[in-house]
């Protein structure tokens, strides 16, 4: 199922959901433009999953839906008409505000609290805290160079003096989406505060992401984290809470399956994880349809959180990413920066670069007095892939154009080169649609002949 966008609004592709008196009707709409069709990136408001007053950024690649009024949420990044995002269906088109029930809502999405947690449970005079739940002041920013982007202003937070401004922007001709968190002291006396960033992704392949918690595991649903060896954990991630009645089963949480990867294959058994990643990235791969989502956030400490058994009734995986804790002088300012990418690719993830997703890596081969390059992909840009060739002093030396490239489908290379004799490494690098070069998906380095 598409994603549940109301009709008189705003169109999301060819096929979309009317929700009228809590009646859902499938209704044929034309597509806006063709599904490789990519333009600058626009902002507009909508309705969404019975919300109002949504903004909707979209760039014919990718659609981000946010909504203000839960919480200053993202509750769709979609590629095409993929939403990796979970959304709660027994909240849809509820708010706090409206209802006397002020229980935690699982809303959904990509939201933002403090921590310490324990400081600021114990400072909110309401359960659950406004930040995550009230509304939110929103508005598009000035666009630039094919960008969009809005604002979304929390309340200030009379319980701690803080207040959090989200920023988000999506940009032209790729999948990226870059999202700020700005939280500001709003005491007249310093305060130790940091941000405490809380995605969730769906635990069930539905289409739009809204799940009502009677779906069962497909096992397809896979969370790629790169570990480091060097961390104080053993292995780079330490396993805080297990599953109940025993640890979790081997088929959802292993560092053996790849290397430096801790890779879960999600079961919906309860497990939290307390990881220290080499890179910032994690990356989410639904097997089965072949779509992937890359979060990439540089933070001093990542945790993982699979739901399932008594504990939450819904199926959903969430990654915390924890900012240092700043100590924040009146009207000072402390800041999480990550981006999202998506692409199709049905995994294994090895590599997250600038350009895309590493599947399989890149190769050169060699046989029958031919020489190939070799790789399978996932790509974050519209544009063109191409083999170079470079010496040992770096200076290119030959370039071999491997054709184009889109985040709507894998790239698979499977191409004869000729590389020049003085050859020493050989790069496959991304070049965005105005021919300028994103970066590589993988280098090659040869040695003296």
């Amino acid at each position: 199922m598409p994603a549940r966008t109301s009709l008189h609004l705003v169109r999301v592709g060819s096929v979309a959901c009317l929700l009228l008196a809590g009646c859902i009707a499938p209704v044929r709409l034309a597509p806006s433009r063709s599904a490789t069709e990519t333009g600058a990136a626009e902002a507009r408001l909508c309705s969404f999953c019975g919300w109002r007053r949504c903004y909707q950024l979209s760039n014919g690649l990718v659609r981000v839906t946010n909504v203000p009024q839960v919480g200053g949420r993202t509750l769709e990044y979609s590629l095409g008409p993929y939403n990796f995002l979970f959304i709660g269906h027994k909240e849809l088109g509820t708010t706090l505000a409206d209802s006397a029930d002020k229980r935690y809502r699982y809303f959904g999405g990509h939201f933002a609290q403090l921590h310490p947690e324990a400081k600021w449970l114990s400072l909110q005079s309401t359960h659950p805290p406004g930040l995550l739940m009230s509304a939110y002041q929103a508005r598009t920013l000035p666009c630039e160079a094919g960008k969009a982007a809005i604002e979304m202003a929390a309340p200030p937070d009379l319980a701690t003096g803080t207040q959090l401004v989200r920023t988000i922007e999506l940009f032209e001709g790729s999948t990226r989406l870059r999202l700020t968190d700005t939280l500001t002291n709003t005491r007249s006396a310093p305060q130790d505060w940091g941000i405490h960033d809380i995605l969730q992704l769906k635990g069930f392949p539905a289409l739009d992401g809204v799940l009502d918690g009677t779906e069962r595991p497909t096992g397809r649903l896979v969370l790629y984290v790169p570990l480091n060896p060097g961390s104080r954990f053993r292995g780079g991630v330490q396993q805080v809470v297990e599953g109940r009645g025993g640890p979790p089963s081997p088929a959802q949480w292993s560092t053996r399956e790849l290397p430096g990867i801790l890779t879960i294959r999600y079961r919906r058994q309860f497990g939290k994880a307390l990881v220290d990643p080499n890179l910032p990235w994690i990356a989410f791969v639904d097997q089965g349809l072949g779509y992937a989502f890359v979060q990439r956030c540089a933070v001093p400490q990542k945790a993982i959180l699979t739901a399932g058994g008594p504990l939450q009734e819904y199926p959903l995986i969430e990654v915390h990413c924890f900012a240092p804790v700043a100590s924040l002088a009146p009207g000072g300012t402390a800041t999480l920066v990550q981006d999202w990418y998506a692409a199709r690719c049905a995994g294994p993830v090895l590599d997250v670069t600038e350009a895309g997703i590493v599947s399989s890596p890149l190769s050169l081969l060699r046989g029958g007095g031919k020489t190939w390059v070799a790789g399978t992909f996932g790509v974050f840009w519209v544009g063109r892939a191409a083999a170079v060739f470079r010496g040992a002093d770096g200076a290119e030396l030959a370039r071999v154009d491997c054709g184009p490239v889109s985040p709507h489908q894998p790239f698979t290379l499977d191409r004869v080169v000729a590389p020049p004799q003085e050859t020493r490494e050989v790069a496959l690098e991304v070049s965005d649609a105005a021919g300028n070069v994103i970066g590589h998906l993988g280098k090659v380095h040869l040695g003296p002949p």
